[in-house]
């Protein structure tokens, strides 16, 4: 998945404006994503999701000092839903691969439908919180 483009920065600015700009695509495309994700059967979506949480992570683990403590906030939820959705993309990758060995195809089920309900909850409560709106008002 090619990332958005991000638009307006200015090379000359200081960095908070630009950090803002390009903070506000990542999180607009994680945000864009994220209901598709919300789909037991969208392996595509999740996986999506998971590289458009961490690119939010790492544009926010380099500029979240300029944003304050939302950008913090929000930069530890991305690292844990790029960890949830990590583990459940892996579970996507070992079942083919498992072919014929209905134990260990049973167990990676098992694993992904746990994951997927802690990603849920974990994207529910964030949005509950408020935490990418708090983002967004220090932007």
């Amino acid at each position: 998945m090619k990332p958005r483009p991000v638009e307006g920065l200015d090379p000359a600015a200081p960095l908070r404006p630009n950090a803002a700009r390009i903070v506000a695509t990542r999180l607009a495309e994680l945000r864009s994503l994220a209901g598709g994700a919300l789909d037991p059967g969208a392996s595509t979506a999740q996986h999506d999701t998971r590289i458009a949480a961490k690119r939010l992570r790492y544009v926010l683990e380099i500029t979240g000092s300029c944003l304050g403590l939302a950008a913090e906030t929000a930069g530890d939820v991305a690292k844990q839903l790029q960890s949830v959705l990590g583990e459940i993309h892996d579970c996507d990758v070992m079942l083919p691969r498992t072919a014929g060995i209905e134990s260990l195809q049973d167990l990676l089920r098992s694993r992904r439908e746990l994951l997927f309900h802690r990603f849920c909850e974990l994207w529910r409560d964030e949005e509950r919180k408020g935490t990418w709106e708090a983002l967004e008002r220090v932007l």
